[in-house]
């Protein structure tokens, strides 16, 4: 009896609420609870970052109407549903960290139930509960879907947009709400662009005359806010090719950034790899259905054939999109595993979408390509981890070769590396993740080798290259915890969020309503969300990465960016000035006795980072 007869069997057999126990939507419950109480630890630990502190801030601004998007003097540089919907969550349940990152853990964990309903329906129950696990054991990408970003906002619109999108038949009003989400998406971030228009194609394709119940109502929101943005909406716009945008609403005041990174070609290559360690399954999995594809009359039926196809050009249309950005630019190259984030869960839908329909008896040049991209794929994210497993990789033991005679003692592979081929710490540990990657692949290659030739070729009759993308799938899926390395840890011991708390209220109690603070007190700019009836300076919210060395000073307050002469004012005018304890030193000349009086400092910094408690400062009259 085969071990999925025998657990048919046991579920059949078991009496009433039992029966539940063993089947695959309690297991797929499990994953969503386990995902749901690591997402709220994740919550109460993580540091909070500049892109948090401004979605939050900015937010809370635009629901109390002291700006509007787009307004003179603040940066909308993404869509205006990034701000606006956690700025009235907070309008809601209070203005501060907690709101945000809780409704952060709600759309992450209804993102995932969203992955099991479409997956169920279009799979099966045990890929269903198999794709919610994906993501329980993601550390990192809980992580993210955990603060108050982006992210999660669009895995559950995304999310929900191909529950009631995808499938053979669907009614109206399903296609309606569907429709909408697409389109809202877009105003939330506008790298998500090209998800509307594709899936606009497939549901004319697929309902005809009646997909016109999603492509009305995409259009539509999209539509509605770009007229009550319009003209400056399309300042979001201007890296689409051949589009021309008017200089109106582009900023063309010049000066240099101050954010200039030097970026090497090996860099970028790095960021590439510990995006495929991050999201292992999803990147290797959704390019190894390329080869178990098989032709139309094999598909269980058009409705999924149709289904696979879109979501693959959804999935790496977008993934080659983000590439361009993140690894073909310098601004932000280590984000790409980040951006990964947004769309995933189109990667893990391709893959329960085209299973039932793999091919399992592939040819032998396609069995050779998926052992070499599994290799491939081992070799790069042992190399990846090397800040994680470099030490550890170095002191594993080497074979002592001397005129091609393996000597009787071993040595270690750090005197092989760095004694032997005369490499840099640095190097030897990248090299010997990498050997150690690609051993483990060796091993993991054999072994699934194997098994193939023991329980599987004969009853199956299945080609090794397609038993060898379910086992490295499974693989992938069930050490996710252990290839999240160090991005799976958590920030703080401490509960940042009452932290955060606890320093809104000591800031509450010193600046009074009326007055104006400058900000220099950390990436993050969320202490400020407690403080009502204050003035800041919208532009010191992105930090340095909204500054400009030089360039036309009205220009600059106009699109919502700074330079020498702005920061120059705003320090003269300010009644308060509120520094980071590590940014003191560049500020203790120019806070002198004879012009500031010093409040004591916050009873907690920001983080569990040594120097990050809050130093204010209130000019004297």
């Amino acid at each position: 009896m085969s071990l999925v007869a025998y657990f048919r069997n046991k579920i059949s057999a078991a009496p009433g609420g039992w029966k539940f126990l063993w089947s695959a939507d309690f297991l797929a419950f499990l994953g969503v609870l386990i995902y749901l109480l690591q997402a709220i630890a994740y919550a109460h630990t993580t540091i909070s970052d500049l892109d948090e502190g401004g979605y939050l801030l900015k937010g809370w601004l635009f629901a109390l109407g002291k700006y509007r998007p787009f307004d003179p003097g603040i940066s909308t540089n993404k869509g205006p549903l990034a701000f606006l919907i956690p700025g009235y969550a907070q309008l809601l349940f209070g203005a501060g960290l907690r709101t945000g990152r809780y409704l952060a853990v709600v759309l992450g964990a209804l993102a995932i139930v969203g992955v099991w309903l479409t997956s169920k329906r279009l799979g099966n129950q045990w890929l269903a509960a198999g794709a919610v696990w994906v993501f329980a054991l993601n550390l990192p990408v809980i992580k993210v879907y955990s603060v108050a970003v982006t992210q999660s906002t669009i895995a559950f619109m995304l999310a929900w947009t191909l529950v009631l999108l995808l499938d053979e038949k669907r009614p109206p009003w399903q296609l309606f709400i569907s429709g909408i989400l697409a389109g809202a998406m877009m105003m939330v971030r506008q790298n998500m662009m090209p998800v509307l228009p594709l899936l606009c194609i497939y549901a004319l394709v697929q309902y005809r005359w009646r997909g016109l119940w999603f492509v009305l109502p995409g259009l539509a929101v999209t539509g509605w806010f770009f007229y009550i943005y319009w003209p400056d909406i399309l300042q979001l716009w201007t890296w689409i090719p051949f589009v021309t945008i008017s200089s109106e609403v582009i900023y063309q005041g010049g000066g240099m950034p101050a954010w200039q990174p030097v970026i090497t070609t090996a860099t970028r290559m790095l960021s590439v790899f510990q995006s495929i360690r991050l999201h292992f399954v999803t990147l290797v999995g959704s390019l190894m259905v390329v080869f178990l594809w098989q032709r139309r009359s094999k598909w269980e039926s058009d409705a999924k054939l149709l289904a696979a196809i879109t979501l693959f050009a959804l999935f790496w249309g977008l993934v080659f999109m983000h590439a361009m950005a993140a690894i073909g630019l310098d601004y932000c190259v280590f984000c790409l595993k980040n951006y990964i984030a947004f769309f995933n869960i189109a990667g893990i839908l391709l893959i329960v979408v085209s299973a039932g329909s793999w091919n399992w008896h592939i040819p032998r040049f396609a069995q050779i390509s998926v052992v070499i991209l599994g290799l491939a794929a081992f070799a790069v994210v042992g190399f990846s981890a090397f800040e994680d497993i470099g030490n550890f990789a170095l002191t594993l033991p080497a074979l002592r070769i001397r005129d091609q005679q393996i000597l009787p003692s071993l040595i270690t592979w750090r005197d092989v590396l760095v004694y032997g081929f005369d490499l840099n710490l640095n190097s030897a540990k990248k090299a010997a993740s990498l050997l150690l990657g690609t051993a483990m692949g060796m091993i993991i290659t054999g072994a699934a080798y194997s098994v193939w030739r023991w329980a599987w070729r004969s009853p199956y009759k299945s080609s090794f290259g397609s038993f060898f993308v379910s086992v490295i799938l499974i693989v992938g899926g069930v050490a996710a915890p252990v290839l999240g390395g160090s991005y799976g840890n958590r920030d703080c011991n401490l509960d940042v969020l009452a932290s955060s708390e606890l320093i809104g209220e000591h800031l509450q109690g010193i600046i009074p309503a009326g007055s104006s603070v400058y900000w220099d007190g950390g990436l993050s700019a969320t202490p400020l969300l407690y403080l009502s009836g204050v003035t800041i300076y919208p532009a010191q919210i992105n930090s340095a990465y909204s500054f400009k060395s030089g360039g036309d000073t009205q220009e600059a307050r106009r699109f919502g960016l700074w330079n020498e002469e702005l920061r120059a004012e705003w320090k003269a005018t300010a009644d308060f000035i509120i520094v980071e304890e590590a940014r003191y030193q560049n500020w203790q000349q120019y806070l002198s006795p004879a012009e500031f009086d010093e409040y004591l400092s916050t009873p907690v910094g920001t983080s569990c980072v040594e120097e990050t408690r809050l130093r204010i400062f209130k000019r004297k009259q």
